[in-house]
């Protein structure tokens, strides 16, 4: 089962508070367990070795730690972790360069929304070293703004749609009939009797709304009307993992198991949509721990408006992720993406 943030966890004393943060703090920069002295060496002294080790005891039988090998230090659990990211964390201040790379997504040229995701992906992979991904509902529910239809060659027109939320889409068509000369005229046409409706209304409508044009515009009108159901769509539901690579260099994912069930998940990447509902979600951005069927893996999640519906980006990681960080990239991601779209 996964476990989500919103429970509530209790407190623990201030010292064996301290311990865990710096137990969690060095096992994100490492991957290793920690040991008592190195605990004690980062506290300055303050606690013996000793102290720590019967401490450490105490996390152990509270689930918060475990000791993997016999004379090895200990590793948080996920309880710790949860622990972690719900008292101790403090969300880092991303760099300027950080902001500045997610802010260039934004003002570059795109042709449609799937290219203006796939980008942030690919930036948010760069940065945290992790696995980024986004996932987009289908775009039934989006109202049509407008169509614009811009003559690229004799025989080619390039047809933009845009939605009232501000997603585009571009399709190329072919333009056989050498009578359709003024394509601003039939854009106000198209326009005049397509724009406000939903792309599910106008797929099961254009038929009714648009036959008596076929005779004025021959073949385009008539493909038009019969491609309805693949051009008047932003995606189908979609899911895209960025930065597989990144995966290879991280030792928790050494085991092949492990290693496999992820690569499996990359290239199923609408198994990703079942982790998580975004609907469930308590705040913008969300922390999941052991989603299935993954285990020792981490996401953290934060949604974004897509037309009437909810879209999803995030990262995946081992439980080690540095959270301070991410979840602030993630965060700033998710909150850029949304001015897009309310703007």
């Amino acid at each position: 089962m996964s476990e989500m943030l919103g429970n509530v966890i209790k407190r623990l004393p201030g010292r064996y508070e301290n311990i865990l943060k710096i137990l969690v703090d060095e096992h994100i920069k490492t991957a290793r367990p920690v040991g008592s002295r190195t605990i004690s060496r980062r506290m300055g002294g303050a606690i013996s070795p000793a102290t720590v080790r019967n401490i450490m005891q105490d996390l152990e039988e509270m689930g918060f730690v475990m000791q993997p090998h016999t004379s090895a230090g200990r590793v948080p659990t996920a309880s710790a972790f949860k622990y972690y990211v719900t008292h101790i964390m403090k969300p880092k201040r991303l760099s300027p360069t950080e902001k500045q790379k997610i802010e260039e997504i934004f003002l570059a040229d795109f042709s449609d929304i799937l290219e203006l995701l796939e980008n942030l992906g690919t930036i948010l992979a760069k940065l945290s070293k992790e696995l980024g991904f986004i996932v987009a509902p289908a775009g039934e529910e989006l109202i049509l703004h407008r169509i614009e239809l811009i003559p690229i060659a004799e025989n080619k027109v390039v047809m933009v749609l845009v939605t009232r939320s501000g997603l585009t889409r571009s399709i190329m068509m072919d333009v056989k009939d050498r009578n359709i000369k003024n394509f601003e005229l039939l854009g106000q046409l198209l326009n005049e009797r397509l724009s406000g409706l939903t792309f599910t209304e106008i797929k099961k409508t254009i038929a009714k709304r648009l036959s008596d044009l076929e005779r004025l515009y021959g073949s385009f009108m008539t493909r038009l009307i019969k491609s309805a159901k693949e051009i008047f769509r932003i995606s189908e539901e979609y899911a895209e993992l960025f930065g597989r690579e990144n995966i290879i260099e991280k030792p928790e994912f050494s085991d092949a198991k492990t290693l496999r069930r992820i690569i499996e998940l990359s290239e199923q990447n609408k198994e990703l949509i079942k982790c998580i509902d975004p609907d469930s979600m308590a705040d913008n951005v969300e922390i999941v721990f052991n989603p299935p069927p993954l285990r020792n893996i981490s996401l953290i999640v934060a949604k974004y408006p897509f037309g009437s519906t909810t879209g999803m980006i995030g990262l995946i990681g081992p439980m080690r992720m540095n959270y301070p960080k991410l979840v602030k990239l993630v965060s700033f991601a998710a909150k850029r993406l949304t001015s897009v779209w309310q703007s």
